[in-house]
């Protein structure tokens, strides 16, 4: 059967998946294409893939509850201009972030960080550089916008991202564990080529046009700047936040 009506309940519902609200209060969210869908890994619940009435790519992966819309409704629901005609309705992951704490080391908190690009790709680089867990303000662009997660290129599987957090109930978790608390500021006295991150550190990356706030800044522990020897004087958020994760990954 193909879904044709804009009153129909599946299409309302998928619809509904787009407003970041009721994702919250529905703990699910969107992800749209083949190859994001296809690599959605088994330990995560995929509640229904939807289709399009021309999708012809065929489905590798084994999902058992799969809808079929009109074009014209799959065209409504997808967050591209040219949509590949698949996409998949998943369940976010709940993280108890007192046990993630206890139990790993190296972690990225990442304070305002309002672009959904520079969100993904900090996300992305956290994964290639064995980051153990990713903490997202409550400021912060959406983890699960189209944007974020396509930005992500799969990584929002790899890791724990753990969004909404209030930033000092976070930092004192750490402190309780003994791990040592990182901040990237301009008003840094070293740089970060010129300390010792431990197995047990975390590091706090800020907004991208301002920087982390300076209450944050009198809760960290250490503030490092990155050396900057060029005549630009400041990095985008997700450039500098992966050259502090490639210096965290170092033994």
């Amino acid at each position: 059967m193909i879904i044709k009506s804009t009153e129909n309940k599946i299409f309302k519902y998928a619809l509904g998946l787009q407003d970041k609200k009721f994702r919250n209060k529905s703990r699910l969210f969107l992800i749209e294409g083949k190859k994001q869908v296809e690599s959605i890994p088994e330990n995560w619940n995929t509640r229904q893939v939807f289709i399009s009435e021309r999708y012809k790519e065929g489905i590798t992966a084994n999902f058992k509850n799969i809808t079929t819309f009109s074009d014209h409704l799959f065209n409504k629901l997808s967050a591209t201009k040219s949509p590949q005609g698949i996409m998949a309705v998943i369940e976010k992951k709940y993280y108890n972030p007192k046990e993630i704490i206890k139990n790993y080391g190296k972690f990225i908190i990442l304070e305002s960080i309002q672009d959904p690009g520079n969100l993904g790709a900090i996300i992305r680089s956290a994964d290639a550089f064995g980051i153990k867990a990713v903490f997202v303000s409550k400021e912060s662009a959406d983890i699960y916008s189209d944007k974020t997660l396509r930005a992500t290129m799969g990584s929002i599987f790899h890791l724990p991202v753990i969004d909404n957090i209030e930033i000092e109930d976070i930092l004192n978790l750490m402190r309780n564990e003994k791990i040592l608390i990182f901040a990237a500021s301009l008003k840094g006295k070293k740089h970060l080529n010129e300390i010792k991150l431990e197995n047990k550190s975390a590091f706090i990356i800020g907004n991208e046009a301002n920087g982390i706030k300076s209450k944050t800044e009198n809760l960290a522990d250490i503030l490092v700047k990155i050396y900057l020897p060029g005549k630009i004087k400041s990095l985008n958020a997700a450039i500098a936040a992966s050259v502090i994760m490639y210096e965290m990954s170092k033994e």
